[in-house]
């Protein structure tokens, strides 16, 4: 088998289209959209390659350089997502797409490549592209039932249905007719929501391309919960081929008692599985955040390791050290700032993060 490599082009985006559309392991982070998403916000530059044999599709990789006087530069497939990397049907067509990614890392003069994954490459894959695998995040997967019912009977009846059942008897209602004001509100909330744990939120630029690209084609949605005629908490979702996923929920802390956040999951996963939805993805969470994987764990969830790997060898992350002593003062920093400046330094940072 002759593999070869094209780089994207306006010619052959339609052959990426098809590709990624029939292949199961290709997720909402590899589609064209949000190469555009990333490129528009953050000004990265992309090197998105297809692998060919005899003319036909066999691979793809997406691929940007971020280039950062901070936090070097490197690059990643795919920046702002827990995981993309190479889609291939064979491992010759891997092997030439990783290859191909480790000379465009040393022809930009980088100091790694990265590729985020959700499932191992094969040894011999790893093995040949000289790669080092690093497990350090762990990822919640649920699976749906079309029966919702059996989901219910999933969840941890001392927290997660009680919590439930009490943002139902507190008054809070799901409202899934959204508009422009409720992303306001939500891009309001988010920047609130992390700055409690001390790190930048996108801009609302950032959220509205994401509706503008996705939601007529059915691949997102915005909910938000109301209490007494108030948005209290907010949750945008993917829905893309057989999965949910909740890429940002934020709330008002002032209402954290009435539980808004476990009914916004429950009503989507709930909507999941009334639409033939097969998984509800949560997502993944650092190794040493035992509170978020067991809040995680109670509604059901498979936990797992997810595989990085890296090129010539990986380095010191900052996802990885997150309790050294600069992260732990930009963080402490962060979270006494005016929102209003955290809204214009947020996305400036993000730059350098990816």
């Amino acid at each position: 088998m002759s593999v070869d490599i094209e780089y994207l082009n306006t010619i052959n985006e339609h052959e990426w289209r098809e590709f990624t559309e029939s292949q199961e392991k290709a997720g909402i982070w590899h589609t064209l959209e949000w190469c555009d998403i990333l490129a528009n916000e953050y000004g990265f530059k992309s090197k998105y390659l297809l692998a060919k044999d005899k003319d036909e599709v066999c691979g793809v990789l997406p691929l940007f350089q971020i280039k950062s006087p901070i936090t070097g530069n490197r690059v990643v497939s795919l920046p702002f997502s827990y995981h993309c990397g190479p889609v291939a049907t064979s491992d010759n067509a891997y092997i030439a797409l990783v290859q191909e990614s480790q000379k465009i890392a040393n022809d930009l003069g980088c100091k790694y490549a990265e590729m985020k994954m959700l499932t191992p490459l094969s040894e011999d894959v790893v093995q040949k592209c000289n790669l080092t695998e690093n497990l350090y995040f762990h990822t919640s997967i649920l699976d749906l039932s079309s029966n919702p019912d059996d989901n219910w009977k999933k969840l941890d009846s001392r927290r997660t249905r009680w919590a439930v059942n009490k943002a139902i008897r507190s008054g809070v209602t799901i409202r899934t007719e959204t508009d422009i004001n409720d992303l306001k509100t939500h891009h309001k909330l988010k920047i609130q929501t992390r700055k409690k744990h001390g790190s930048p939120a996108p801009s609302f630029k950032f959220f509205k391309k994401i509706m503008d690209c996705f939601e007529d084609k059915g691949y997102v949605k915005l909910w938000v919960a109301e209490h007494e005629n108030d948005v209290i908490s907010t949750l945008m979702f993917y829905t893309y081929k057989d999965v949910v996923m909740p890429a940002y929920i934020a709330s008002n802390d002032a209402y954290n008692s009435l539980m808004p956040n476990n009914l916004l999951y429950w009503r989507s996963i709930e909507w999941g599985c009334n639409n033939g939805f097969k998984y509800f993805d949560f997502g993944r969470t650092e190794p040493n955040n035992d509170t978020l994987l067991r809040f995680k764990s109670k509604w059901g969830c498979n936990n797992f390791k997810i595989p990085y790997y890296y090129y010539p060898h990986q380095p010191k992350l900052m996802s990885q050290n997150r309790n050294d002593a600069k992260t732990g003062f930009i963080r402490n920093t962060w979270k006494k700032m005016p929102d209003s400046v955290l809204e214009l330094l947020g996305p400036q940072l993000l730059k350098h993060v990816g």
